[in-house]
């Protein structure tokens, strides 16, 4: 789900596939403070970039697999946040942001909450100086 209204009240807006809640959002600086709010809800908040300046990246492809390789969770379109409700368990994170894959394992404790950054690495926004890319 993206940035809403409801968030902006304060409210947490949840989607859920599978029995499984999530939020994805996070497209600007608004919509980051705001879901930041709802992240300690989740027991995985992930964060899509790219390059060494760590800029946002939407758009990614995720699936979710327990440790039967079962596919538990899939997102076409995720924006930056995603934060996923899942239970107590080792989960194998695959992401792809235009074709580049990331394959991420992550253990989750009961009533804990996991953060995972995703970052691709990217040639053309590494070979620009910092100030580069903040300006574009």
């Amino acid at each position: 789900m993206q940035f809403n209204s409801a968030m902006a009240a304060g409210k947490e807006p949840l989607s859920h596939k599978a029995d499984i809640q999530f939020l994805s959002g996070g497209v600007g600086h608004d919509e980051v403070l705001s879901m930041r709010q709802f992240a300690k809800n989740f027991t995985l908040n992930l964060l899509f970039s790219e390059g060494v300046a760590g800029q946002a990246v939407t758009d990614v492809n995720v699936n979710i697999y327990d440790e039967n390789s079962a596919l538990v969770f899939r997102l076409k379109d995720s924006k930056p946040l995603l934060y996923v409700n899942l239970p107590a368990g080792t989960y194998t994170i695959l992401a792809n942001n235009n074709g580049a894959k990331l394959r991420h394992k992550v253990s989750i404790s009961e009533g804990a909450n996991q953060k995972v950054i995703l970052n691709w690495k990217n040639e053309d926004l590494d070979s620009r100086t910092t100030t580069d890319v903040v300006a574009h």
